[in-house]
């Protein structure tokens, strides 16, 4: 019995999101976010960061990142952009935007 292929790496970009917003909404918690989206819909990494940063998940991504690499973060206002952000522990308020 042949095994099925997925189709999910020939599709258009679009589609890739509107599936990628569902899978999202369904996911629980996964530890390396940006390699799972990357794995499942057979594409780059670097696509896979910026459209998961289109998809509203820039947070999650650079938290996942400072986990990844043992960093301590904090939360931090935004004074620029009126929200919390996350940051190296220790950050300097004038320095945040280096981090967003």
């Amino acid at each position: 019995m042949k095994k099925k292929k997925s189709k999910k790496h020939n599709i258009t970009q679009e589609a890739r999101l509107a599936s990628a917003k569902r899978w999202l909404q369904n996911l629980v918690k996964i530890d390396d976010l940006c390699n799972a989206y990357a794995k499942r819909y057979k594409i780059d990494k670097a696509v896979a960061f910026l459209e998961l940063c289109q998809l509203g998940y820039k947070e999650e991504l650079i938290t996942q990142g400072y986990d990844k690499e043992g960093i301590e973060y904090e939360f931090m206002y935004d004074p620029y952009g009126d929200e919390m952000k996350a940051a190296p522990k220790g950050t300097e308020e004038w320095e945040l935007p280096e981090f967003i």
